[in-house]
């Protein structure tokens, strides 16, 4: 009986200090929240009060997880994209018309909370909540989301942008006309402080500087925006080069969400160990009508085609890589692993495997010679390619680093 007294309590004290660990972020999440509530307005307050009753939309359900969000079940027609002009009149598309059966066989998201699931007719949305506005409000006003530029892109008919100060990426720049393309990337949790960020992402683009189209999906730690250190799945579009257009998520109508248990902003709580276990998702953005969203074996939603001028017929650029970004006056934050590519690759650096093009019809591999490497600060952040053992004619590439370096 002692002995079975002393495992049971063996097993509840990781799961203490777990639930402690989360608590504690929690917390410093809200008082992160608080300070930037009490610097805000009164008629600014009531102007997010007033969009939040447009944002979320009554539930027929509604889950809270353990990392303190909240998840809504929404009637699939009354979602926040509809809010958007151009899709007033849009029919909801349940899956892609043309992508074969096979796509969506294969692995299952391993990360999905058992007891959260919409019922039918419904599909599950992250809640906003005024933090979230706040916070978005911020981000946008310290460019803290842009997009990885390369030298070379005026010849794709992507114009360079000014990188906002602050930022820095490494990323692989595909640089031909494509439908969209899919990846592994292994997911970290780099430690950021509350006004940082550090990110994963897949980019697909096309279009002048001023009028940048882009869709992009991954992972990120963004406390500015969720109020925690969390992994999370995050998703960004635009159609003017950042600049007033799009959104996270859910923040503004567009994204058409088709999934009843995996919303956008969900915790990523799988994450990898340096020199250990490593923890991937399968992302891919792919034409089809719309523009899909596609994590493993499961279609999430889209961007309806309507939202975009210069994606109508597919794009010229796709990118994968990383992102860091900082305020000026401190050291930035660390990129992947938080390791640099040359200290080594298996289970020890952030990566990108087996990506692989959409050409409209089949899954192509990148063309070495249409592949250009990029990382802002060398110095800070790395990137590398590697032929894949698994797949001989793919090009898997790894990025990341340690930071500490004034952005």
């Amino acid at each position: 009986m002692e002995a079975s007294r002393l495992m049971i309590m063996s097993a509840r004290q990781p799961r203490n200090l777990v639930l402690l660990t989360m608590l504690m972020q929690i917390m410093f999440g809200l008082l992160q929240a608080v300070e930037e509530w009490q610097a805000v307005s009164e008629e600014e307050k009531l102007g997010m009060e007033r969009q939040l009753k447009i944002i979320n939309k009554s539930p027929v359900k509604e889950f809270q997880t353990d990392y303190g969000d909240i998840f809504d079940c929404i009637d699939i027609y009354k979602q926040h994209a509809f809010d958007h002009p151009l899709l007033k009149d849009h029919k909801v598309q349940m899956r892609p018309k043309h992508i074969p059966e096979s796509m969506v066989r294969g692995k299952s998201p391993r990360f999905l909370p058992k007891h959260i699931k919409c019922p039918p007719g419904s599909v599950l949305i992250k809640r906003t909540t005024q933090e979230d506005l706040i916070m978005d409000k911020k981000i946008k006003a310290l460019g803290l989301i842009n997009y990885p530029t390369s030298s070379h892109f005026n010849t794709t008919g992507v114009g360079p942008i000014d990188l906002t100060i602050g930022n820095a990426y490494a990323a692989a720049h595909y640089e031909k006309h494509n439908f969209g393309a899919k990846t592994i990337m292994n997911v970290w949790s780099p430690t950021t402080l509350s006004d940082q960020a550090s990110f994963a992402y897949l980019w697909i683009a096309n279009g002048p500087a001023d009028a940048l189209n882009v869709v992009q999906a991954g992972w990120g730690v963004q406390p500015q925006l969720f109020s925690s250190n969390y992994t999370r799945l995050l998703t960004y579009w635009t159609v003017d080069g950042y600049r007033k257009t799009g959104c996270t998520n859910y923040l503004c109508p567009g994204f058409v969400q088709v999934h009843r248990q995996i919303s956008l902003g969900m915790v990523l709580n799988q994450i990898s160990i340096y020199n250990g276990t490593q923890s991937d998702i399968e992302i891919a953005i792919l034409r089809d009508g719309e523009w899909w969203l596609k994590l493993f074996n499961q279609f999430i939603g889209y961007w309806p085609q309507k939202l975009f001028y210069y994606m109508y017929g597919g794009a010229n650029v796709a990118v994968w890589g990383g992102m860091a970004a900082s305020p000026t006056n401190e050291l930035s934050p660390p990129m992947g692993s938080g390791h640099f590519p040359k200290d080594g690759h298996q289970n020890k650096s952030a990566y990108f495997k087996q990506t692989r093009i959409w050409d409209n019809v089949n899954f192509v591999d990148p063309e070495a010679d249409k592949l250009v490497l990029s990382a802002t600060r060398p110095d800070c952040y790395g990137s590398e390619t590697a032929p894949d053992d698994a797949a001989p004619n793919a090009i898997d590439f790894f990025y990341g680093g340690p930071g500490q370096c004034n952005l």
